[in-house]
């Protein structure tokens, strides 16, 4: 974004759509902002002429306890949502490292963004209902179950998951709700990647359904490699559960034991600290079939020791996702960062950059090759987008 950017706040769509339609009419090109926690996830955007924030957009427009819906405001965070849905015993089952720090609703449908508990939950893809969406010429468009104007052929809350700002603006959103858990019990355990891999496929056959599992390989300083594993549920399922649990990890040769609370908390933050890096680390986001998972990290670790980079991994290995946080200095961060790229990609898998230093992204695109859907992915953007106004080079390398 251009430092002389204009930057506004529209308080309802109808000013927000005001604001897109004279946007168009002047040539200007425009960013969307949120919580702002996820700013540099994918291409870093040319400047613009103009910053749309959703600050005021930031209101529980409607709560159904009995049907266990909510529309939502897209700029309203998380972390404040939850607050309010509690008085109701409920939650949006999302539990992203960036709730800490502000995620809003909307940010996190445009960015996939999601945490641990993705494993039984999913994301916002399977949790969003419904969207109310400003396309880049003003239009507003509702999807789901407020269906007012419908653009034919588009499930247009998926489409726009993911989508980092590029096609428009996503207004309100309309999520399905789940039960707050009466319970919840964490097993730990030290384990290799290789060990954490082998769980966690025994975990998936078993017909236990944790809620996460993760494995942390340098999380706390003088300390193994950790493998977690939380399950939720009411007080007697989760202490049978948490049993089965230990029982499966110790039959893989592991030796487990269940976490007091306090323990658990202080744990699953720190899986929300290692999926995080400082302003002169790079962050990248690998993914592949879980089984590759020992091979990719071990690959990692092998680039990042000959570069004379410092490298941790955090990893949902019943998922094949993993988080790299990379220290060092930034032309050896860029060239393990491409290294590890091609390698991931040579198992099949995909990586992304989500924060770097300047000096990185100077050196390294933001995406790897890219998909075959490229040319789709494209035409769907000037689809919406057909000016290319919206958050400019965010898909820089592959539209």
């Amino acid at each position: 974004m251009s430092e002389t950017a204009q930057k506004i706040a529209p308080h309802d769509l109808e000013e927000a759509s005001r604001v897109l339609r004279k946007s168009e009419s002047d040539g200007h090109t425009v960013l969307f902002t949120g919580g702002g926690t996820k700013a540099q996830w994918g291409g870093i955007p040319d400047p613009t002429d103009l910053q749309i924030s959703t600050d005021h957009l930031n209101v529980l427009i409607s709560h159904h306890p009995g049907e266990m819906t909510a529309a939502v405001g897209a700029g309203m965070p998380l972390q404040t949502l939850q607050t309010q849905l509690a008085e109701e015993g409920q939650w949006l089952a999302l539990d992203p490292a960036t709730e800490r720090h502000g995620a809003t609703i909307g940010g996190l449908l445009a960015t996939g963004d999601a945490g641990p508990r993705r494993l039984r939950f999913g994301t916002m893809r399977d949790l969003a209902i419904g969207t109310t969406l400003l396309l880049a010429d003003g239009t507003i468009a509702h999807s789901g179950s407020h269906v007012i104007k419908n653009v034919a052929g588009y499930d247009l809350t998926k489409l726009f998951y993911g989508s980092l700002g590029s096609l428009g603006l996503i207004g309100e959103v309309i999520v399905r709700l789940h039960p707050l858990n009466a319970s919840s019990a964490t097993v730990l355990a030290s384990a290799t990647a290789h060990q954490a891999t082998v769980a966690a496929a025994a975990l998936r056959r078993s017909g236990v359904e944790p809620t996460a599992v993760e494995w942390l390989d340098r999380a706390v300083p003088d300390e193994d490699p950790m493998l977690l594993v939380r399950v939720d549920g009411s007080a007697d399922g989760t202490a049978a559960g948490s049993a089965r649990v230990a029982k499966l990890l110790t039959d893989e040769g592991l030796s487990p034991h269940v976490l007091d609370q306090d323990e658990a908390d202080r744990r699953w933050a720190a899986v929300a600290e290692a999926a995080t890096g400082g302003p002169d680390d790079t962050v990248v986001r690998a993914g592949a079939l879980p089984g590759t998972s020992p091979q990719l990290i071990e690959s990692l670790h092998a680039i990042a020791d000959e570069h004379g980079v410092s490298a941790s991994v955090a990893s949902s290995t019943g998922l094949g996702l993993h988080t790299a946080v990379l220290r060092g200095s930034a032309r050896a961060q860029a060239d393990v960062a491409r290294r590890w790229r091609d390698s991931v990609e040579t198992l099949s898998g995909s990586c992304s950059l989500r924060s770097r230093p300047a000096a990185v992204a100077d050196r390294l695109a933001p995406f790897g090759t890219p998909p075959s859907s490229a040319a789709l992915l494209r035409a769907v953007k000037l689809q919406f987008d057909p000016l290319e106004r919206c958050a400019p080079g965010r898909f820089r390398g592959w539209y």
